[in-house]
């Protein structure tokens, strides 16, 4: 890998480490009711 891709994936990493993630699985619901969900969680509405 040149060096201009791994100071790119070394910041993209280093950016990723500051957030939060949180996965559902096997939660057959639709988009819609998921992204009101997210809302909700992330305080939007």
């Amino acid at each position: 890998m040149g060096a201009r891709k791994r100071l790119a994936a070394e910041s993209r990493k280093a950016a990723l480490k500051t957030q939060y993630f949180a996965k559902l699985n096997d939660c057959p619901s639709s988009p819609r009711k998921m992204r009101y969900v997210v809302d909700m969680v992330r305080g939007m509405e």
